[in-house]
């Protein structure tokens, strides 16, 4: 296979993966459980793998995820439940990996052939691959060792059950997909929290319309988590013109749970919105971490919003009014100073260069 097909492959099998963890452990903290028919369309897969001591691997349990809270240094033993729910024997590769915000935000996880260099690089495993007979489970037990020197603050991310099985490509000819999912790992690590949301940027365009009332302007910000803990919280635009001039806002909308290091850029765009020659923007943060509210955090922008149309008109106008009064003064020079500026007029033109 070559290489642009394996991409294309590994990536339309994460997107299968995530679709089928939509209502997961990865997605939503939950147990998942992924159903694919393969070649053929007589056998079922799927599987799902949760925190063991989870209630029903159909729906979220007594441990949506893996979560604790360690000193630097610290080893702990747990354990994650492999359920089968297919017609057919499955094998099927466990391991670890780390977690990030994707460019929408979203919880995401490292590509399968990329090692992990943080939470996922801590935990171990009794054995990479297992076989699960139809409609039976497994249990393994998880080892998290914790570097002394480990980061203080939050660590994120998975430990995930793949399984490969045969598709057919875009093409029509027959792939190999890696199908995965499984559960969130949560560790936060002793030490010095500092919670810190910022609003690293923000950009303003806008654009006029023939109707100077009615222009658009389309905002672009970066909210990035440069603390230690996971922050999430509320974010909110406006535009005005000056002294708050027909204001526009968009109602607060929730921010994606951000890791530490992480960030999002998120857009707004305003319609009707009057050329003021300048557009004020300001967007506003509430970050919450830990369940607790944090100070808001401000920034804001200005662009140039001109009314086009009606600097046309003032132009078309003032050239109109210079022709008009050129015109006037032409009319009311005497027919001898006529005469005489048609004469230096001919001067001018034959006088060697």
């Amino acid at each position: 296979m070559s290489t642009w097909r394996r991409l294309v492959v590994s990536v339309s099998a994460m997107a299968l993966a995530l679709g089928a963890m939509a209502p997961s452990s990865l997605a939503q903290d939950g147990p998942a459980a992924g159903e694919v028919v393969p070649q053929g369309g007589e056998e079922v897969h799927s599987w799902a793998l949760a925190p063991a001591g989870s209630t029903d691997p159909g729906e979220a349990g007594n441990r949506p995820n893996l979560s604790y809270e360690v000193d630097p240094g610290a080893e702990l033993e747990d354990a994650v439940t492999l359920y089968n729910f297919s017609n057919v024997q499955l094998t099927f590769r466990v391991y670890a990996t780390d977690a990030f915000n994707n460019e929408d935000g979203e919880f995401d996880v490292l590509p399968a052939d990329q090692a992990p260099s943080d939470v996922g690089s801590w935990l171990t495993l009794p054995q990479p691959n297992v076989t699960v007979p139809p409609g039976a489970q497994i249990t393994m037990p998880i080892t998290v060792k914790v570097p002394a020197d480990a980061r203080p603050g939050d660590h994120a991310g998975a430990i995930l059950a793949s399984s490969e099985a045969a598709g057919t490509g875009a093409d029509g000819k027959v792939v190999t997909l890696d199908r995965r999912t499984g559960t969130r790992v949560y560790l936060r690590v002793a030490g010095a929290l500092q919670p810190d949301l910022a609003i690293e940027s923000v950009d303003t365009s806008y654009r006029p319309a023939l109707n100077p009332l009615d222009g658009t302007a389309t905002v672009t910000y970066r909210i990035q988590n440069r603390g230690n803990v996971r922050l999430s919280g509320a974010h909110s635009a406006s535009v005005a013109g000056p002294f708050g001039l027909a204001r526009k806002r968009i109602p607060a909308e929730d921010l994606p749970e951000l890791l530490p290091g992480e960030g999002v850029t998120l857009s707004a765009t305003f319609d009707h919105l009057p050329a003021a020659l300048i557009a004020r923007t300001e967007v506003r943060l509430e970050p919450i971490g830990a369940g607790e509210a944090l100070d808001a955090v401000t920034r804001t922008g200005t662009a140039f919003a001109p009314p086009i149309t009606i600097l046309l008109v003032a132009m078309a106008a003032w050239l109109a009014l210079r022709a008009r009064r050129a015109y006037r003064r032409h009319r009311r020079l005497p027919d001898d100073e006529l005469e005489r500026e048609d004469d230096h007029a001919e001067v001018r033109e034959v006088q060697p260069a």
